[in-house]
Order: structure tokens, then C-alpha cells, then sequence
């Protein structure tokens, strides 16, 4: 929001109410904690250490700059009271940080509420009709984290209409409501991401800066469910309650700056926040992740890839790692001789038919026999309430397949894809599927385990053979040393057998007979 110079009035009318606030009730304000702003005498600022509490202690409003912050900007918001560090739930000024420790936020004498400096500048507003009686209007926060703008019983302004990153118990996600992700954990600004109820689908999502899908809420059906909120989490964004429980406070959405749609909830024993869902959860439950007609596996080491029987659309944007074109089909597939692929438990959206069939080979004919056809799914479930009677249905795909996961974590159903019989490697044992390639990952992780095997083998026959030329060459010289020694001592003998030494040159000299074998 722009700043807005005031006119003298107002600026005059600033003054007086500052300098009242901070000198004539600095005791009232620094020893008791208040909930409400009232005009002219109640508001807050300049030290950055005053703030209103709400009256159960559940939420405050004050002053802050973020943890991550290396420039001292600040801002004015909402967080749980004796969080540390702060749990910001709501920022005012998040677009316009304030520069200056000088600043206040109170109601002015048009009756508006507003951020402003002793300059005048003003940083945030309530943007409300001018009033001839401001002295009728007050603040208030609730123990919602709501902060109402009220005049006498009517609400004029509140926060819940106007959040920020984070949804709370007592908000309604209408279609005018929406969170916007923060810039950075250190700048609050309007980021890259945000989330609202689309409507006219009635799904809720999750928009890029640029107003593409980044996620959206699955779908689900009798048969299966795709990434979808859970029950509790669709009730809290679909509840509006004007009466408030302490508990209802123990849970909270924030959208970070990632784009990640987070659901958590506070533990009263452990006194501390925990993580109860978030989407998307992997980089398979972004939206449009592979594109049309390709699937994605975190298993893989290439984790999009073409169904078999298509190719990619652009092949140099795939080479590049850009997967959003998808696929297109190999060759036309429109007819009775086309064949079938089959994927192994898959995230798919909802079918576009279902009906009771009893074999796989009518359900296969039925896609067969519509040309739109692009894949069935041949399922049983039970019936009735106790779902003891369990009957087969066959579920049919008309539209383009996207957002498609193989293996997927949370169970799904064999889907058996459409395509051209020239396409595909027919397996006679399978009635016409065709049998599924082996994924990228299998291939290099057999090729890798082969060239550590080879090369273990190598490297101990390596070593076992120069162990043994060791042990051959160690023998050698133990050989040719006894050779020598033999000679030596031969040598020995025959001079003194030659009686060329009389008995006293022989001392000393000690020849051992059992080691110079005898002639």
C-alpha cells in the first residue's frame, strides 16, 4: 500500500494524540496489559515495546521485525501470545515496512486506523469513510486473533477479512478470500504463491505468481482418493463460528513461502506445534508435474516419464528437465485392434463413467467401443453399509490423463491405458496387454549392482593372485638361501678334511654334520 501524506488537520490531530498516549499514560501502558485502541488516547508505538494482549491471552499485536531479517525493517502484526519465536498469524504493513522507530498505529481523527510516523506518513490504512465522531470507533483484539474496527455495534473492519499467509478457526475461505505467501521467511511482502476456494469447481487451490495451478485439491470417489485435505481440514476451512473455544485456537493453515499448504495443530501436554498434513507433499503432487499423458514415480531416477505408446511433445524441452507439454500419442489409436497398457497402482483423477460390468473383458470392450476412451479401471468395492456385498464395476476415462502417479504411496487403482497395437510389445498370455516396460531405475540399478560384482571379482582374483606370487617368491628365496648355506658349509668340510689344518687351527670352527649330507 502507498504511503499518503495527511493533510494538516490530521497531521495536527497526530501530534496531540501521540504526544498524549506516550507521555500523560506511559505508566498505564508499560504495567497493564490492554486489548483495545480507542480515540484519541490509545495508541501504540514508538518504543516497539507496548502492544495489546487479547483479554484471554491467546493473541498479541504489537510491533516486530522478522527473525531472519539482516535490514531492520518492521512491521506491524498479530502472533500467539509467548510464542517464541514468533508465530506471526497477520501483517498490516506487509508491503511498506517501516523505516522509522518513531511510529504509531492508533485512529486518527477521520476515524480511520492507521500506521503512521511523527512526520505524518502514513504506511497502512483501514481506508474507511471519514467520520465527524472517531470517538465512537475503537479496536479491538479477540482471543481469535481477530482484530475488529468497530463503531458502537457495528463491525466496520476486521482482520480476518484481510489475512495474510495464515487461515484461523472463525475465518470463512469464501471466494473473495485468499492467503498470499510471504517474499521470504524474512520479508513478509505478497510472494509467489497464493490459495483460495475456486468456486466454480469448488476446489481449493493453489495459484503461482502467474495465476498457473501449483496444486490442487484431489478428488475422491467410492473407488479411490487422490491427494485430497483431510475431513477435519476442509470442515476448519469451511466453518465460521462467532463463538470461540480455547481449543478452537489450536489450529491454524499457513501457506509458505515455498507454496506449501501447511495444517497444524498445537498439543496442550507438549506445548508444541506439529505438522499434521501439507500439500504438495512431493514433487508428483505438483500440479502438471509431467504433463498430459505421463506419469511420475519418485522411484525413478527420471521421475517423469511418457506412457507407453506416446512420446514427448517438445523432446528438447523434456531433454532440458521442462516436462509441463506432456506427451502425445505415437500413432492414432482408434479402433477395435488397438491394445492396452497397464500401470500399476495409480493417482488418477475422477473417472468420467462408471457402471457395474462382470468381467474385465466387457469393461475392456467398453472402452474399446468408444473412441474417446483414453484408459478403464476394473474395480470391486463393497455395496451396502457394511460392505460385505462386493460387486465389480468398470470405470471409464474420456478426457486427456494427467497428473498421474505410479506407485502411489496411498494405494490406487490398475489403470489400463489406451493405445495404437503398433505402439506396443504384445503379450499373448495377457489377452492383448501389453506387457510394461521396465522403469529407467531397474535398468540402472541392475547395470550398476553387475559393474560392482565384475568388479569385486576382479579385485579379489587381483589379490589372490599376488598373494600367491608372494608365497611363490617367499619359497624361492628360502630355497636358494639353504642352497647357498649347503655350498658354504660343503666347502668348510672338505678344507678341514684335508688335513691342511692342524688341531689348534681347528678351534672354533663348528661344521654340523647332519646338515652337509655325507658321500
Amino acid at each position: 500500500m502507498a504511503r499518503r501524506d495527511l493533510n494538516q488537520r490530521d497531521l495536527r490531530a497526530m501530534h496531540s494524540m501521540l504526544s498524549t498516549v506516550f507521555f500523560s499514560h506511559a505508566f498505564f501502558l508499560c504495567c497493564f496489559a490492554r486489548d483495545t485502541i480507542t480515540y484519541p488516547s490509545g495508541a501504540i508505538g514508538f518504543d516497539r515495546q507496548e502492544s495489546l494482549v487479547s483479554a484471554g491471552k491467546r493473541f498479541e499485536l504489537g510491533f516486530f521485525t522478522p527473525e531472519e531479517s539482516t535490514d531492520f525493517r518492521s512491521y506491524l502484526g498479530i502472533w500467539y501470545y509467548g510464542s517464541n519465536p514468533r508465530i506471526i498469524v497477520w501483517v498490516a504493513n506487509r508491503n511498506n515496512p517501516l523505516l522509522d522507530d518513531e511510529a504509531g498505529f492508533a485512529i486518527t481523527e477521520d476515524g480511520n486506523l492507521l500506521i503512521l510516523d511523527p512526520s505524518g506518513t502514513s504506511y497502512w490504512s483501514t481506508e474507511l469513510e471519514s467520520t465527524s465522531n472517531p470517538a465512537y470507533r475503537e479496536a479491538k483484539l479477540l482471543d481469535s486473533g481477530n482484530l475488529v474496527f468497530r463503531d458502537t455495534n457495528n463491525t466496520l473492519w476486521e482482520s480476518f477479512a484481510h489475512p495474510t499467509d495464515t487461515f484461523l478457526s472463525g475465518m470463512n475461505m469464501s471466494e473473495n478470500l485468499k492467503l498470499i505467501s510471504w517474499e521470504s521467511k524474512a520479508d513478509p511482502k505478497e510472494g509467489k504463491f497464493s490459495f483460495k476456494l475456486d468456486e466454480g469447481r469448488n476446489q481449493f487451490v493453489i495459484f503461482n505468481i502467474d495465476h498457473t495451478e501449483h496444486w490442487v485439491n484431489g478428488e475422491s470417489s467410492d473407488f479411490f482418493s487422490s491427494e485430497r485435505m483431510p475431513d477435519g481440514m476442509l470442515n476448519f476451512l469451511n466453518s465460521s463460528y462467532t463463538t470461540l473455544l480455547p481449543s478452537d485456537n489450536n489450529t491454524r493453515i499457513r501457506l509458505d513461502v515455498e507454496g506449501e499448504l501447511q495444517y497444524w495443530k498445537f498439543d496442550m501436554y507438549t506445548e508444541y506445534w506439529s505438522s499434521q498434513w501439507k500439500a504438495p507433499r512431493d514433487n508428483c503432487s505438483v500440479s502438471n508435474a509431467c504433463g498430459k499423458f505421463s506419469s511420475c514415480n519418485l522411484n525413478n531416477m527420471l521421475a517423469c516419464r511418457c506412457l507407453p505408446g506416446f512420446k514427448p511433445t517438445s523432446p528438447e524441452s523434456w531433454s532440458n528437465g521442462d516436462f509441463s507439454g506432456g506427451c502425445s500419442r505415437s500413432s492414432a489409436a482408434c479402433g477395435k485392434n488397438d491394445t492396452f497398457s497397464e500401470l500399476k497402482m495409480m493417482r488418477v483423477g475422477q473417472q468420467d463413467n462408471e457402471f457395474e460390468l462382470e468381467s474385465e473383458t466387457k469393461c475392456r470392450e467398453e472402452c474399446l467401443n468408444k473412441c474417446p476412451c483414453q484408459a478403464y479401471s476394473f474395480v470391486k468395492r463393497g455395496v451396502n453399509m457394511r460392505r460385505d456385498e462386493i460387486k465389480n464395476f468398470c470405470l471409464i476415462w474420456m478426457d486427456i490423463l494427467k497428473d498421474l502417479q505410479e506407485e502411489y504411496p496411498d494405494g490406487g487403482p490398475d489403470l489400463f491405458v489406451r493405445v495404437a497395437i503398433a505402439d506396443t510389445v504384445v503379450d499373448g498370455k495377457s489377452g492383448g496387454t501389453s506387457r510394461k516396460k521396465k522403469p529407467l531405475s531397474l535398468i540402472v540399478g541392475v547395470t550398476i549392482a553387475s559393474v560392482i560384482v565384475l568388479s569385486s571379482i576382479l579385485l579379489y582374483t587381483c589379490i589372490l593372485m599376488r598373494k600367491k606370487a608372494k608365497r611363490r617368491e617367499s619359497q624361492q628365496n628360502t630355497e636358494r638361501n639353504a642352497a647357498l648355506m649347503y655350498g658354504t658349509e660343503k666347502r668348510v668340510k672338505n678344507f678341514i678334511d684335508a688335513e691342511e689344518l692342524n688341531e689348534e687351527d681347528k678351534k672354533g670352527i663348528d661344521v654340523s654334520e647332519s646338515r652337509i649330507p655325507s658321500h
